[in-house]
């Protein structure tokens, strides 16, 4: 015989149940940077998630997640290599593109899981306007953190003398929000 539960019980259950799926939906504003704040990180050392970088580059983004259901860019990319100062930056206050088709198909509810409640992807121009675009690919994390995985297949391996903005990149940046600009 089975025994049905007692009316605050199912209050109760029914609550948990319903807020569980809104979880990392509403969370994403608690991601916005405010005046002064910012997502700083540098890239992952370990090789395997690093093509194109070196291992000095840092990342600092900007984030307001009203724009992301807007369609309009709802942020900033900016990279600084501490070793190649007199070079030319990668990013410089670049915004994150939508890609506006994306917003229709199965990959715009990408998941990775472990942790990361939210994955967006965004196109992503360069300073150089001979380079071509990079692709960005942004995790909210449950612990608060930001991932940003900036992604360009480039030029086949092997090519003759491939210019600098057409080499493959690969880069996984883990960010946490800070007061100021990142140093740079």
């Amino acid at each position: 015989m089975t025994q049905a539960l007692p009316p605050r019980w199912a209050g109760a259950l029914l609550a948990a149940a319903l807020a569980t799926p809104l979880t990392a939906c509403d969370r994403i504003s608690d991601f916005d940077t405010g005046p002064g704040e910012a997502y700083c990180g540098q890239i992952t050392l370990a090789s395997g998630y690093r093509t194109g970088f070196t291992p000095r580059v840092q990342m600092r983004m900007t984030f307001d997640s009203s724009k992301v259901d807007a369609g309009e860019s709802p942020g900033l990319l900016t990279t600084f290599d501490a070793g190649m100062e007199t070079e030319p930056q990668l990013l410089t206050e670049a915004p994150l593109r939508p890609i506006p088709p994306l917003s229709h198909d199965p990959l715009s509810q990408l998941e990775f899981g472990d942790g990361r409640d939210v994955n967006l992807i965004y196109g992503v121009s360069p300073n150089s306007p001979e380079a071509e675009s990079v692709l960005a690919v942004v995790s909210l994390r449950s612990d608060d953190a930001v991932e940003v995985r900036l992604i360009r297949p480039g030029m086949a391996a092997g090519a003759d003398d491939v210019p600098a903005g057409r080499r493959p990149l690969f880069g996984l940046f883990v960010l946490r929000r800070r007061d100021g600009d990142c140093g740079f």
